[in-house]
Formats: C-alpha cells, structure tokens, sequence
C-alpha cells in the first residue's frame, strides 16, 4: 500500500509540472534556412498559443506550404502542423514528450513521416531543426533568425 500511496504522490508532483511548461516563445519571428530560401514564421497570440507558417519564394513570389501551430490541449503541448497539398489537408497532432527551456521534441508515433519534430536552440538568433521517423531516417537543418524590419 505504501508504494501505490508513494507512485501515486509522484504522479501527482510530477503532472503540474509538465501542465505548467511555457511554450517555446524563442520560436517568436521570421526565420531561414541555411542555404535555401524556405522560412517559418511564428507569433505568440493574445491566448499565450504560438501561431505560425512555413513558407519558401518561388519566382520572386512567397508560396505558404505549411501553417503551425504550438498549443495546450487539456495536460499536453501539442504541435499541429497543416501541410498543404498532403494528409488531404488534415493537421497533424504531435504531442510534446521532453520539455526542456532549449529543445523542444513532439511526437507522433502513428504517423507515417515524420514521427519526431525538434526544435532545439542554439542562441538567440540560430535554431537545429531535426525531422525523423524516430529512427534512422530524417533530416536535420539550421535556421537563422531574421532581423524585425521596424
């Protein structure tokens, strides 16, 4: 009895504090990637939520593929991307499984590709981006913070 009375007072300790994680705001801004003219955008709503877009220039033009989104649903952090032109343009939940102030990893293991996004910053103005299946596939690239035009 003690144990279960003891297992149980860990669950409880831990849970609000998973509940309590700030969202990644670092993540605020325009950023590129190296070498590529692909970008994402993020911005921090009025509800505390990150709201974003990927988006590369084609001709000249800026063509969005991807909109993102970083929530609280119930106890997760929840990483919703809605790539244009795949899932029949469903978004794709994945759910944060290792809080930490500088690396942020969502998953989601029943998707097919990718399973495993992180963020991980390097500085204020450089961010590693890794996408996997979990395993040995996937890729990762650096992104550059844009200065504000203000």
């Amino acid at each position: 009895m003690l144990k279960i009375c003891t297992s149980l007072y860990l669950v409880l300790i831990t849970v609000p504090a998973f509940s309590q994680v700030s969202l990644p705001y670092f993540l605020e801004g325009t950023w590129k990637m190296e070498n590529r003219e692909i970008y994402e955008v993020w911005e921090a709503s009025e509800n505390g939520e990150m709201n974003g877009y990927s988006y590369r220039i084609r001709d000249g033009k800026k063509v969005i593929t991807e909109y993102l989104e970083i929530k609280y649903h119930n106890a997760d952090v929840i990483y919703t991307a809605t790539v244009l032109n795949q899932n029949e343009g469903r978004a794709i939940d994945f759910v944060l499984n290792r809080p930490d102030s500088l690396k942020w990893s969502f998953e989601n293991p029943e998707h097919d590709f990718p399973r495993v996004i992180t963020y991980q910053k390097r500085s204020d103005v450089e961010i590693y981006v890794q996408v996997s299946d979990g395993g040995e596939r996937g890729f990762a690239y650096m992104m550059y913070k844009i200065p504000d035009e203000d």
